[in-house]
């Protein structure tokens, strides 16, 4: 039985590279798809005008300590009284005037005693209250203007009035100063604003992007990576300024000061500033600078963070007991678990954030931040003690896993200028080190690394390096996933997971997401109640909205996860292949996440950069919150560096660069894997570009939403 060829493949060309137009028209299938998609495009939009989520009804709520849901009306049982008979007499009629002869009074002197002075007027301490302000059925407060309310931490439990109000209150003799006593103090409040998503034009543009370009691509039939690893690129360390630069022992230290003094402010800030959201530097710098900041980075400069990195350098220096010597570590020195899945501590850690961060408020709480980069430095502390080398920055550090897996897409390598110089040199000092400098920390031979995924840019290879055989090169993007690299499955695990908390720290931040939690909130208080009676498990109590969240976030990672398997086994059904398994397809394919994962962030962090810029610039004026104003712009105006609608077009052309760098990843890794049956190859892409475009379209999506945005309260 002979089978029949697939309608959407070509003839493959006869010798040499594909023609490069090949991608702009497209083969048979891909006009007549492209035709059919204009004409039901058109069709839909005539017909249905699609709207955005409207942001002036939507509930919007917070995961804060939540009052108890609301008890039912009680119904008014009262009986309505008779009426009763109007039993006046009837008026009599008015009797003529009687002539008043009373001989007029003599004026009496007015005797009577000035008033009292009236009493100062008594201070009103109540709260002030937002005009149109709703509440929700968990109690949680909305304004008028459609900004969220949130508590900063739990009223003040501490009843009655400070003393000088007390005094003033008894001076006035009018209020007994004992009635206030059951007064509490509520502490200031901040907002969260809703940002609209992109517009409906775009997002259409964008749908209509994905689909065109994802089926061009399947019908362009890429090599099968001829080009092991010849790429362009530009060597760095040819400028002899430069090169003597990384040279020297002061090369990264010069660098790690300023970092480490930064690093250290931002702790003393977060510990002793005002606790106020939005008005202490830690927070604002953390969270939507630095972290925000992060992703841009590594897509230009690599694993740029780890080379200045002062969670490492503190303990390091201090067991080196020096910034530029070379001095044995005064460590333990014990191999760490050669587990099978050795990145399983930076996963955990990675989810643990990230749950802490979104259920706690971290970005609005100063002294969680603080407390939390004090942690990563003990932490670093403690497994260089234990451990050879820099066990946190190749197993457990999540900032250097997540931003080691994107800088796979970075711009920046350290890489070996000559193969044979690697593979006949004897002393290895690249990875053992030497005099000049320390052994790789984290345990890579130049030789063999051919990714970015462990290389933290210390450059202390290319001091150790006898032969002067490794250079800092400037290359496109994306070289590691296009070519042939390792690939390991906790590493596949860590993809996948940054891919799901990349799109779920976008869901968590649109209304729907807060629907859909008070939604399950209250569907399992009511089930409760209708099974067992009560709510057994407290879901209508304090913390109830953290274990809504919890279940939600478990839901979130788990279902995505699951759908990713049955995508893998969708592929190799598909292959009609039995020798490459699911779990192969798994771990292969799951690096071809990373470049929609990375382009998606930097489109949902595009918000945060442009338009929360300018808290930076109020906060340097008074970075603890105790009313300074050091540079005169404490008061600057809340302002976005991009209009709204650049930003917006930028989102989704981030959005399909990403989507497109995905599919040509998928192709030469399918290519890869069937190098000796192109129509399974072929099969195998299909199914991962469906899988593809869902993902892309749910990225658009969830920018198509209206998000929170946090604004400094001042």
């Amino acid at each position: 039985m002979t089978r029949r060829r697939l309608p959407i493949l070509q003839p493959r060309l006869e010798g040499g590279d594909e023609d490069p137009l090949e991608l702009l028209r497209g083969g048979r299938f891909a006009r007549w798809f492209a035709a059919s998609l204009a004409v039901i495009g058109l069709v839909w939009i005539v017909s249905e005008r699609v709207e955005a989520r409207d942001t002036a009804d939507s509930v919007v709520l917070v995961h804060t300590a939540l009052q108890a849901p609301p008890q039912p009306p009680i119904e008014d049982i009262t009986p309505p009284r008779p009426p009763v008979e109007d039993i006046t007499p009837a008026r009599t009629p008015p009797q003529p005037p009687v002539e008043d002869i009373t001989p007029p009074r003599p004026p009496v002197e007015d005797i009577t005693p000035a008033r009292t002075p009236p009493p100062p007027p008594v201070e009103d301490i109540t709260p002030p209250r937002k005009p149109g302000e709703t509440v929700d059925e968990f109690g949680r407060k909305r304004t008028g203007t459609g900004a969220l309310v949130l508590e900063e931490g739990e009223p003040d439990e501490s009843l009655g009035l400070p003393t000088q109000q007390r005094q003033a209150i008894a001076s006035g003799g009018f209020f007994d100063p004992t009635a206030f006593d059951d007064v509490k103090t509520v502490k200031k409040k901040a907002y969260v604003h809703l940002m609209p998503g992109i517009p409906n034009e775009a997002f259409f543009a964008g749908v209509v992007l994905i689909l065109l370009l994802s089926f061009s691509l399947f019908e362009r039939h890429g090599s099968r990576d001829k080009r092991a690893r010849n790429y362009w690129h530009l060597e760095l360390t040819k400028f002899p300024w430069l090169r003597r630069a990384i040279k020297s022992r002061w090369f990264q230290p010069a660098v790690q000061i300023p970092v480490v003094l930064a690093f250290l402010g931002v702790i003393v800030v977060g510990l002793v500033g005002s606790q106020e959201p939005g008005r202490n530097l830690a927070p604002v710098l953390t969270w939507n600078i630095w972290w925000i900041g992060l992703i841009f980075m590594v897509l230009l400069f690599g694993n740029l963070w780890c080379f200045m990195c002062p969670w490492t350098a503190i303990p390091d220096w201090i067991m080196r007991r020096s910034f530029t010597k070379v001095r044995p570590i005064a460590s333990l020195a014990k191999k760490y678990p050669r587990l099978k899945l050795w990145m399983w501590p930076a996963i955990v850690l990675f989810a643990f954030i990230t749950w802490l961060e979104i259920v706690y408020d971290a970005a609005n709480r100063p002294w969680l931040t603080s407390v939390l980069g004090i942690f990563m430095i003990l932490l670093s502390w403690v497994l260089l003690v234990v451990y050879e080398r820099k066990a946190m920055c190749r197993y457990v550090c999540y900032v250097g896993r997540v931003s080691g897996q994107y800088a796979m897409m970075g711009m920046l390598e350290l890489r070996r200028r000559d193969n044979e110089v690697c593979r006949h040199c004897a002393t290895k000092d690249c990875y053992r080190g030497s005099p000049r400098g320390y052994a790789c920390p984290t345990h890579e031979f130049m030789g063999a690394m051919n990714e970015n995924q462990y290389c933290t840019l210390c450059t202390e290879c290319v001091k150790s390096c006898p032969h002067d055989n490794i250079a800092l090169n400037l290359r496109p993007s994306g070289e590691d996933v296009l070519h042939a690299h390792r690939s390991r499955s906790d590493e596949a695990y860590m993809a996948l997971l940054i891919f799901i908390v990349s799109a779920f720290h976008g869901a968590a931040m649109i209304p729907l997401w807060m629907e859909w939690e008070n939604a399950l909130r209250t569907a399992i208080i009511d089930g409760q109640t209708a099974l067992l009676g009560a709510d057994v498990l407290g879901f209508a109590g304090s913390h109830g909205g953290t274990m809504t969240f919890t279940l939600m976030m478990l839901a979130c990672i788990l279902g995505p996860a699951a759908i990713y398997v049955a995508l893998c086994w969708l592929m190799r059904l598909a292959s009609g292949r039995r020798d490459i398994t699911t779990r192969k397809l798994f771990v292969k394919f799951s690096y071809t996440l990373l470049p929609i994962a990375l382009f998606y962030h930097l489109a949902h962090n595009a918000v945060h950069v442009f338009w929360e810029w300018s808290k930076l610039r109020r906060l340097v004026s008074d970075p603890l919150g105790w009313g300074h104003d050091l540079f005169g712009t404490a008061r600057a105006p809340l302002t976005a560096l991009w209009s709204p609608e650049t930003i917006w077009y930028v989102q989704v052309a981030l959005i399909v660069i990403g989507h497109i760098y995905g599919i040509y990843v998928a192709q030469r890794e399918s290519n890869r894997l069937y190098a000796d049956d192109r129509k399974a190859a072929l099969r195998v892409h299909l199914v991962m570009m469906a899988g593809m475009i869902l993902m892309s379209l749910l990225s658009l999506w969830l920018l198509a939403q209206p998000m929170f945005m946090r604004t400094a309260d001042l």
